[in-house]
């Protein structure tokens, strides 16, 4: 029996771990379906958005999903833009993961717009005022250029090999990599800027309204996305035992990702400390609450020295010391520091009342923990995302081992 044939049926024993994993994700699908049965019913009241806090768990989950994809555009363009080939094996990854994240974006997106029914209007009442409406059209574009990325390794399945077409076609389109590579950089840069954008132009908020924000997701998402698709390498390397990309790209990535990751908190220092030096209302109030006040711990902990100096620190030295383990705590440190940055980033907006004098919502400011129901789809989504990413890697041939690759080609 071939050695080929055996690892086929080995894959398909159903009592191995990674199929109880599986079983395991599907588990938490049906209960985040449950969930989403309540809110199509019944709607947002069964949740705990309120007209005070509107922007809640799954805006974070959006950002964190769009942040953590932008490995995708990053590595694309170090690969395809500045002609580095040794990250060709790392983009094949970071494209997948990209895809994931952009599709659990918009499934997060679906629910909180409270009248899912109503998704599509953005595309056909076209509202070019609004930024929300450049980043849906951006995120819509990109996704079509992530489609178009991800299709031939989808197409190189062996029960596709019989359309002849199909595998022409997949082989048109991956000539156009390098093109696609451009596109989709200028439009992640698009709607990366325009989501800061979004948090920046809310006057209303004190804590957001400033011109820096889209700059700073811009660097934030860039070292978090690299760092994320480090991570998850390294992991799915670790567990299924083999080499999906070289130990040298892992680690020159993984500087990259640390000296952007350093740039960003140098410009987070200013940004947050600048405003500082007078009063202004509302945000003075708001940083005392990040710095010192009800988000102080996570802020100082996961955001600015675990999951931003000592993740630098990290993924710089991992490479000067060729050590895999400090590049695996490193990178998924960052990734922490990422969605931490986005938890504080939106719940920091709403501790603040819209205005004092006069009043202008009673009460001033209101209270928010996430209901069991956004717990649950929130999970809903990431255990889709993540059965699709474990099925993926599993059995596409593009994440097939270094070494099996090179054989095949011979």
């Amino acid at each position: 029996m071939s050695a080929a044939v055996q690892q086929q049926r080995k894959s398909f024993n159903l009592f191995s771990p990674f199929w109880f994993w599986i079983g395991f994700l599907g588990i938490v699908i049906l209960i985040g379906l449950y969930a989403t049965f309540l809110i199509m019913t019944k709607g947002l009241v069964v949740t705990n958005l309120t007209d005070l806090t509107p922007w809640g768990l799954w805006i974070i989950l959006d950002l964190s999903c769009i942040g953590l994809g932008a490995g995708a555009f990053s590595i694309s363009a170090i690969t395809y833009i500045l002609g580095q080939d040794q990250f060709k094996r790392l983009a094949r990854v970071a494209v997948f993961i990209g895809i994931l994240g952009y599709s659990g974006a918009l499934m997060a997106l679906f629910f909180d717009i409270g009248r899912p029914d109503r998704f599509w209007h953005g595309w056909v009442f076209w509202n070019v005022h609004s930024m929300l409406w450049e980043v849906t059209m951006c995120i819509t574009l990109y996704f079509t250029v992530l489609t178009f990325e991800v299709f031939p390794m989808v197409v190189e399945l062996p029960f596709l090999k019989r359309f002849t077409w199909l595998q022409n076609f997949a082989h048109r389109v991956h000539d156009y990599t390098p093109v696609l590579a451009i596109v989709g950089l200028g439009l992640s840069l698009l709607h990366q800027s325009s989501l800061g954008g979004t948090y920046g132009v809310v006057v209303g908020r004190a804590a957001l309204f400033r011109a820096t924000m889209p700059i700073l997701f811009i660097v934030s998402a860039v070292a978090g996305g690299i760092s994320f698709t480090v991570f998850i390498t390294l992991v799915v390397q670790w567990i299924g035992k083999r080499t999906l990309v070289s130990n040298n790209a892992l680690f020159a990535a993984g500087q990259i990702s640390g000296a952007i990751l350093l740039l960003y908190l140098y410009m987070r220092f200013w940004d947050t400390t600048a405003g500082n030096y007078g009063y202004v209302p509302g945000r003075s109030e708001a940083f005392t609450t990040l710095s010192s006040g009800t988000y102080a711990v996570t802020f100082w902990t996961w955001e600015i020295f675990l999951g931003g100096l000592l993740a630098a620190i990290l993924l710089i030295r991992a490479r000067f010391r060729q050590n895999i383990l400090l590049l695996l705590i490193g990178s998924g440190l960052a990734a922490i520091g990422l969605v931490a940055n986005r938890w504080h980033t939106t719940l920091l907006a709403f501790t603040e009342p819209l205005s004092e004098n006069p009043p202008m919502t009673d009460p001033l400011v209101g209270s928010y923990t996430p209901a069991w129901t956004e717990w649950a789809i929130t999970f809903m989504v990431i255990s889709i995302l993540a059965m699709i990413f474990s099925l993926g890697i599993k059995f596409l041939p593009a994440f097939r081992d270094m070494s099996e690759q090179t054989e095949a080609a011979h």
